[in-house]
Parts: structure tokens; C-alpha cells; sequence
């Protein structure tokens, strides 16, 4: 079978045509239909982008993907051998990728200019756009490299496609994953970046629109960037000015001042929680000092409805200091079940947890010391470590 024509290189914008339909076969195992034209404009998964999608005659395009020059759209529904079939791509998805793709070229491109770092991992899909650098990038250099690429896309430097001769490509100077030999195709935005691409691309930097960093990630020795790009980038601001909005009116803050009203909250808060902590330890001591004396008792089991690990952990440690058997808080009801410390200095807590997992107990610890939760009531757990 002869190589597919690739119209979408003669012209990106170009979406409706009309192609020779070679051959369409069922996929039974995932119930859909693999088409080969003639020709197409639709570009198909590579690069580490997705396909174009859109329609062939009356059948959705699903995906393409190409091998050995040969493209195959995967449909929804069978197209008729050798008839004639009219294909629209659709052009918001299309041009949505261009400004990723394009935009991705920029920041690129800065970065190996500036650091010399290679990108070693580019995805690009409906709600994502990745890179991965073979190097570490600081917060105030990202700033600077993306008001670059911003800059470059003010300037609406035009961006040029083309397949130099083996001759010229052996003396252009580009950046590229793979070695490559022959029908080479090159994108270039001159003083930005020189690269290797199959995919479409914006006519001119201006039509990126804007490009915006929105997440940044330690990655195999280097850094992950999330970018947005165009009306992504727009939405992504749109999406991030309703939260501010939101925590602007429930903190009744003016929108610039709402990271010191979180912070002043957040202080609020801790304060707060320790109040609470002092008043529950305080609450804790009261209950414990209203247990059976260690004369009258061996055990020193204590129910509360609420309190934090860490107070259940210094009351259960001071009644172990003073009782001979199993001194223990437990938090929680009986309905809801119960969270659990433990602890003995003469009672073998390791061998007591393998017991008490029988009964139903989840738990875990040292010798010493066991901390877990059970759903049995507080009468069964009373009867189930008072026996000891």
C-alpha cells in the first residue's frame, strides 16, 4: 500500500477534504472500523501528541495513528472500499494543539539555550501538556524563562516548517530525541528554538496567545513542567480567579490580602487546637483520677467520647506507671466503635495484640505499647481485657 498523503503538511489549516477510501476493516475486539485513505488531513498520534479527531462521511473519527507511512483512522462505522469519502477535522481541537505544541517549542527551546538541558519527555492531550527537563530549574528562573516565551509570542515571530536536504540538515544545528537521517521535518521560530516535529503548528507566535506554567515537579533528576497555552490558559485563570473569589467571600478579604487572612486563620485555628488539647488533657486527668485506685484495681481501662492521639497516649502512659495489668483509653461509642492506646509494664503487648486481633480488635505496636481501633462495644472490651 502506497504512503498516505499528508495534507495537513501543505496546509494546517486545512479541514475538510475528500480522499479515496483504500481499505476499512472490522476490529472486533474493540468494535470499531480501521480505515486507510489515500490521503487525509488528519494527523495522527505521534510525537507524544494525540490525534485529530473529527468525521468521514458519517462515520467519527475515534483516532489515527500511522506506521511505515501508512495512516489509519479508527472509526465508529465502516466507509465503503474505493468510494469517495469527504472528511472534516475538527479545528478547535486542532488548533488547540497547535498553541500547546507550539508554546512548548518556546519554553523549550529557552530552557536548552539557557541551561542546556534537553527535553526528555513532551505529552500532549486534551487536558494536559507535560515536559520533562534532564535537569533542575529554580522557581525565579522559570518566572524568567516564561515571561521569555511570552515575550517571543508578543513579538509574532513567524514559524517556519519545512523538510531541508540531507546536505542542509547535516549543518543546521536542531534539537531532537532520536538521530534522524532523512525526511526530517523542522520547525523553526528563529532566535527561539530550532527542533525535529511531525506535528502542526501555529502560523505565527502570536497565535500561541499566552503561555502559563501551572505546575512544576521534581522528575528522574530533573523537572516536570505542567504549561497551558491559549484558551487553556485563559480557562485555567478563569478557573483559579473563581476560587480566589470564593475564599475572598468566605474570609471577607479583599482578593490580594486573602494569603495573610489564611494565614491569620490558620494561627486562629492552632490556637485553637491547643486550646482544646490543654482542655481535653485537663478532661482526661479528671477521668483517670476518677478510676479505681491501683489497690482496688489491676486494670485501668478509661472511655472518652473524643479526644486526640496524643493526649490518649500521655494519660495511657501515666496510668501504666501506676497500674500492674493493662492500663488503656479508648475513644469513641459504641455505635461508631472505638480508637485505642494500650500499655503495660508487665503484660507482653506483642502476644496480648495476636489475642485481641481474634476478637476482633485491628491493632498494632511494641512490647509495650498497642494502638488500634475495634468495632466491639465497651462491655466487650471490658470482658475481653479484664479476664487477664
Amino acid at each position: 500500500m502506497m504512503k498516505t498523503e499528508e495534507l495537513y503538511y501543505k496546509d494546517v489549516h486545512r479541514t475538510e477534504f475528500t480522499a479515496e477510501v483504500l481499505s476499512c476493516t472490522a476490529d472486533k475486539k474493540n468494535g470499531t472500523f480501521l480505515a486507510v485513505l489515500d490521503r487525509t488531513a488528519f494527523f495522527p498520534e505521534q510525537g507524544g501528541q494525540k490525534s485529530d479527531r473529527g468525521t468521514l462521511g458519517e462515520a467519527e473519527v475515534l483516532d489515527a495513528h500511522v506506521k511505515g507511512g501508512i495512516i489509519t483512522h479508527v472509526l465508529d462505522r465502516p466507509l465503503e472500499e474505493g468510494s469517495t469519502v469527504t472528511g472534516k477535522v475538527d479545528w478547535a481541537r486542532r488548533f488547540d494543539f497547535m498553541q500547546q505544541h507550539t508554546g512548548e517549542h518556546m519554553l523549550s527551546g529557552r530552557v536548552h539555550a539557557r541551561f542546556g538541558y534537553d527535553n526528555v519527555g513532551f505529552h500532549l492531550s486534551e487536558t494536559e501538556t507535560t515536559l520533562d527537563f534532564s535537569g533542575p530549574i529554580d522557581a525565579e528562573a522559570l518566572k524568567e524563562l516564561e515571561l521569555e516565551v511570552n515575550r517571543a509570542i508578543w513579538a509574532d515571530i513567524p514559524v517556519k516548517t519545512g523538510f531541508p536536504e540531507e546536505e542542509a540538515l547535516k549543518n543546521l544545528d536542531y534539537r531532537s530525541k532520536l538521530e534522524l537521517t532523512h525526511d526530517v521535518r523542522i520547525v523553526e521560530i528563529p532566535g527561539i528554538d530550532v527542533c525535529a516535529c511531525c506535528a502542526p503548528h501555529c502560523d505565527t507566535t502570536a497565535q500561541v496567545g499566552i503561555m502559563k506554567i501551572t505546575d512544576v515537579m521534581n522528575y528522574k533528576g530533573g523537572v516536570r513542567l505542567h504549561i497551558a497555552c491559549g484558551q487553556r490558559a485563559l480557562s485555567d485563570y478563569g478557573r483559579k480567579q473563581d476560587a480566589v473569589d470564593a475564599v475572598s467571600v468566605l474570609l471577607s478579604a479583599k482578593r490580594e490580602e486573602i494569603a495573610e487572612a489564611v494565614k491569620k486563620h490558620l494561627e486562629k485555628e492552632n490556637r485553637t487546637e491547643g486550646a482544646l488539647a490543654e482542655t481535653g488533657r485537663k478532661l482526661l486527668e479528671a477521668y483517670a483520677a476518677a478510676l479505681p485506685s491501683p489497690e482496688e484495681s489491676r486494670h485501668a481501662l478509661l472511655f472518652v467520647e473524643s479526644a486526640d492521639q496524643n493526649t490518649m497516649r500521655r494519660t495511657m502512659n501515666g496510668l501504666a506507671e501506676r497500674y500492674e495489668g493493662i492500663s488503656g483509653v479508648f475513644c469513641g461509642s459504641d455505635a461508631d466503635g472505638y480508637r485505642f492506646v494500650l500499655g503495660s509494664r508487665n503484660i507482653d503487648c506483642k502476644a496480648l495484640a495476636a489475642e485481641l486481633r481474634k476478637a476482633g480488635f485491628k491493632c498494632g505496636g511494641s512490647d509495650i505499647f498497642l494502638q488500634g481501633s475495634t468495632g466491639c462495644t465497651a462491655e466487650a472490651i471490658r470482658q475481653e481485657l479484664l479476664r487477664r
